[in-house]
């Protein structure tokens, strides 16, 4: 990690703000990603089947695939199983099994707490068997086989994550998929017990708001997140930033107007994150292709806005994740229109795995609607092609007239659209753009 850029003059509260903010909301995020995911203070709780989370240092399994009950995280997708875990690597290091997965795809990402991806390994790197995996931190000693796999992480906690892709629709393929998550061996520390700490249940209770809003919260929150990161790999001047900000609080008289500047600061600099999402990269009819993927080099504000769309994205070489929040004509997406996707006989998605579209709302969460559907993939069942070979999505907030059966559901209000190019094979593809179309009938379809 590099420093980000900091002012000595003129508002040097508000852009000292204003650029931690954007340096240290990946870290914040991916903290509170895995507080929500580990619930330290009641580890054992009971999840829904949504959700893979599970106690510290514990694989969690997700048994059912995503929907609008998974609020954890942002932009969930509805075509693999996750199993997660977070592990602490100073309690020790970990070492995971995989059984044999065959020809069905399956990747382990090792995301550290910058919300950094260091490793992806799987069917794309290993086939269907992918060798004994040690998970360390850097500098630890580990004995290990030499066809065995390091990963060597900078950071305390990091993130474990393995995906096996699911055929939608398909309970026996389900059932399937969920034995080998039951095959899944992650050994390690065990997990502690429920945290008691004052500081700790501080931090897990504050609002999100609050962490990133407040000033006396967001320094707590990035605190913590720091302290489990390399002290090389936190450059001085973040530290500075926040120690004269923290300092700027307690300035008597002056304390009002710098708890302004301060709170105004983080807000700019969450408007300045929101804004890079329609910009991760090359634009094209209305996408935002991030071609980087975790490459984020020294442009903080890019990973900050992959972190705030699309947190632990895979690398380029796994899988490209196109962005688009508005249609031909640069205006917002929004369930007040209709609109229509037509990737072409010859140009559907590259993908040398799989391929999905996925609709969020603006937060980045799936949408509850009346079919259950949050993404029409190269897996759906049912889908109609066009007698030229093409596929026509339609998207709206009720079933169309006419092709009902690629009917993408949207949410009343604004929304983006998240494609998925697992195993891309064409960097050079450009998404079709998403075209507004009249006012047409629909029929109705049961509300629930």
């Amino acid at each position: 990690m590099t420093a980000p850029e900091c002012s000595d003059g003129g508002d040097e509260l508000f852009r000292d703000a204003r650029a931690l903010q954007i340096w240290g909301f990946p870290l914040v995020f991916a903290q509170r990603l895995r507080l929500r995911f580990t619930s330290p203070l009641e580890p054992d709780v009971d999840r829904p089947l949504t959700s893979a989370g599970a106690a510290l240092n514990t694989m969690g399994y997700q048994r059912r695939l995503s929907d609008p009950t998974l609020t954890a995280g942002v932009a969930p997708n509805v075509d693999t199983l996750y199993s997660l875990a977070f592990v602490d690597l100073d309690a020790g290091s970990f070492t995971l099994r995989m059984p044999d997965l065959g020809d069905r795809y399956y990747c382990i990402q090792i995301g550290e707490a910058d919300s950094t991806t260091i490793a992806v390994q799987g069917q794309r790197t290993h086939g269907s068997c992918l060798p004994t995996l040690h998970i360390v931190r850097s500098g630890s000693e580990v004995v290990m086989a030499d066809d065995e796999l390091l990963v060597a992480c900078r950071t305390r906690h990091v993130m474990v994550a393995v995906r096996i892709l699911v055929r939608p629709d398909d309970a026996e393929d389900l059932r399937r998929v969920i034995a080998l998550q039951d095959s899944i061996v992650l050994d390690g520390p065990p997990a502690p017990g429920p945290a008691g700490d004052a500081a700790t249940r501080a931090l897990v209770l504050r609002e999100r708001d609050d962490e990133l809003r407040d000033p006396e919260g967001f320094l707590d929150s990035l605190d913590h997140a720091v302290a489990g990161v390399a002290t090389a790999d936190v450059p001085p001047v973040v530290r500075e930033s926040m120690a004269r900000l923290r300092g700027a609080l307690h300035t008597g008289e002056q304390s009002t107007r710098a708890r302004s500047q301060f709170a105004a600061g983080l807000s700019d600099g969450l408007d300045a994150i929101a804004d890079r999402v329609g910009s991760l990269g090359r634009t094209t009819n209305g996408w935002s292709v991030n071609e980087l993927g975790t490459d984020f080099g020294d442009d903080h504000l890019l990973r900050a806005a992959v972190a705030l769309s699309q947190i632990y994205v895979n690398p380029a070489d796994e899988a490209l994740y196109p962005v688009c929040e508005v249609d031909e004509d640069g205006h917002q997406l929004s369930g007040e229109h209709s609109y229509d996707i037509t990737f072409a006989a010859d140009r559907m998605p590259p993908a040398r795995f799989f391929w999905s579209l996925t609709v969020y709302h603006k937060r980045g969460l799936l949408c509850q609607n009346a079919i259950d559907r949050y993404a029409i993939t190269d897996r759906t069942p049912g889908l109609t092609m066009a007698d030229d070979g093409s596929l026509v999505v339609r998207l709206a907030t009720t079933a169309p007239a006419e092709g009902a059966g690629n009917w993408l559901p949207t949410p009343s209000g604004d929304f983006r659209l998240m494609l998925r190019l697992y195993g891309p094979s064409d960097r050079a593809w450009s998404p079709p753009v998403v075209r507004r179309t009249p006012a047409r009938s629909s029929r109705t379809v049961g509300d629930r």
